[in-house]
Order: C-alpha cells, then structure tokens, then sequence
C-alpha cells in the first residue's frame, strides 16, 4: 500500500517522471483542474484546488487498495501541504521523493514551457507561468528537509 508522493516546484520535472515509472498510477491537481476549468477559475483556484486534492486523495487511496501504486503529483510546496498529505494518507506508506532542480535550469523550463504553451505545442494541464505565478511560487516553496520526512529522497540537485 504505497504511495509515491513528488516535491517539486512548477516545471520542475514532476509529471515526466512520474510518467517514467512503470505500474503506476499519475494522479495530478494539474490535470484535473485543467480539464474542469480550462480557462482557470481566477480568484477561486485556491479553494477548487483544495476541494480537488481532497478528491484525488481518495483515489490515491482506491489505487493503492486496489494494488495499483499512486503516484501524486501536486508539487507539496511547503510543510503544510505535505502535512495535509500525511494526514489525508495516515496508514499508507509515503514514498517522498523530491526534485530538486538548479535555479538557471528551471528558468529555462519555465521559459520553454511558456514559449511552447503560446505556440500550441504543450500538454493542455500545462500552466503558462506568469510574473504572478512565479512570484506565488517563490513566495510558498519551502525546501524540505531529511527532519522533516524521513527517508525522502532527492533526485537531482
């Protein structure tokens, strides 16, 4: 009954690997909110989110019950969300695994991830990344630390 869980700022790899690993279930915030509000839903994201993630829990929890291992992929950008997590999730095994990515590197993601949102050429779960969007994730993203989840692992970096 385990469930991997993925730390990492926006376009920071997250959903490719994800993607990456075999017998697997990727569960994304991302992607649902994308499908249900496809124009974004402005002033009210935060608490849709939060309704979301509530939601896509308990279908981690269905997939791990079913056998299936889970894989979520909501950034967890701060120890709060991370504890939301291990609350939602109490009596499963959390495999924390956080992608850690050099500053420049993620620059040239967010770049990349923008120019090819503008030309129509990326996956519509994608968010183009604005001033707004970069300052909220500065803002929020807190590193996490081996004290904080033990046995996390770090890739990258």
């Amino acid at each position: 009954m385990k469930i991997i869980l993925l730390i990492g700022r926006i376009c920071s790899g997250k959903s490719t690997y994800a993607r990456a690993l075999p017998g697997t279930m990727l569960i994304s915030c991302d992607q649902l909110m994308q499908m249900m509000f496809p124009g974004g839903c402005g002033e009210h994201h935060d608490v849709l989110a939060q309704r979301a993630r509530g939601y896509l829990y308990g279908m981690a929890r269905q997939c791990a019950d079913a056998g299936v291992t889970p894989v979520i992929d909501f950034g967890f950008w701060n120890p709060g969300t991370r504890q939301e997590a291990i609350d939602a999730l109490a009596g499963y095994e959390l495999d924390w695994r956080y992608l850690a990515i050099p500053h420049d590197e993620w620059m040239r993601r967010i770049e990349r991830r923008n120019a090819d949102i503008l030309a129509g050429r990326s996956d519509p779960s994608n968010y183009y990344v604005d001033e707004g969007l970069l300052d909220k994730v500065n803002r929020l993203f807190i590193e996490p630390t081996a004290e904080e989840l033990p046995g996390m692992t770090v890739i990258g970096g």
